[in-house]
């Protein structure tokens, strides 16, 4: 049976997995958008630097969360 930190890995890997599968999906949404409505003006990059920075801050979490609960002994 797996322990309690490795249930506490595992979801926030599968988290993680899921909010950059979104990113990049959202990211290649916003990318045909501008270049279908608006390919004089690029502006999906703003979107990708704050959708960037709020993945790098989920990495920063889940790293942290990974680190809590390694190396614990019973």
């Amino acid at each position: 049976m797996p322990g309690k930190g490795f249930l506490i890995r595992e979801h926030h890997r599968t988290l993680l997995t899921i909010h950059a599968l979104v990113m990049i999906s959202g990211l290649l949404v916003c990318a045909a958008l501008n270049r279908r409505f608006s390919p004089d003006r690029f502006w999906v990059q703003w979107v990708a630097l704050g959708w960037g920075t709020a993945f790098l801050l989920h990495l920063w979490a889940f790293s942290r969360g990974t680190l809590a609960t390694m190396g614990r002994r019973r």
